[in-house]
């Protein structure tokens, strides 16, 4: 007579590595084919702050403060995007100057922000997108190696120039270049 609680897709979403997920993978983790019940159970998961929407037909386990900016960076930038650029040369000490924004090289280009966050996607051709030389892939996010961020840069404004000039001959940069085509 009394039904217990459905708990079970509550209970596949905390088993997953990643925060983010996208409608789609939502719908294949629960097995949903029939999209009224899941923009149904979308919409009971975010009043119940079970799920959390980020944009359109994605959505997080975690409340946006609680999130890495470089996952839901490379979620909202699409598919094979990763990190890229200033983001990486600043931490890695070969741009001095101060960038308030993540950069990501992706299919799509755009600016965007979500919670305390600016985020630039650069647009980067497919061919050289799928090309995953010098780019390391995390468990729920991608990062460009230092000498792939300097290959990108490089590609997109030849004359760029860079405040740590000896790291930057230090790097493989030559070699990265030569396997991406670029």
């Amino acid at each position: 007579m009394y039904s217990s609680r459905n708990t079970y897709k509550q209970k596949i979403l905390l088993e997953q590595n990643k925060h983010i997920f996208s409608s789609t993978d939502l719908a294949v983790l629960w097995e949903i084919e029939n999209k009224n019940t899941l923009w149904t159970t979308l919409k009971r998961y975010t009043q119940n702050q079970v799920l959390y929407r980020l944009h359109k037909g994605l959505y997080s386990t975690l409340p946006i403060n609680k999130l890495n900016p470089l996952e839901v960076g490379c979620a909202l930038s699409g598919p094979s995007a990763y990190v890229s650029a200033e983001t990486v040369l600043q931490n890695q000490g070969i741009i001095m100057q101060n960038i308030n924004k993540i950069t990501l090289f992706g299919p799509k280009q755009k600016k965007f922000s979500l919670g305390r966050d600016e985020y630039w996607c650069r647009y980067l051709n497919f061919k050289y997108l799928l090309n995953r030389a010098g780019i390391i892939e995390r468990e729920t996010y991608s990062i460009a190696t230092p000498a792939r961020a300097v290959a990108d840069l490089l590609h997109l404004n030849p004359i760029y120039y860079f405040d740590n000039q000896l790291a930057v001959a230090k790097l493989n940069t030559k070699q990265i270049q030569q396997k991406l085509g670029y």
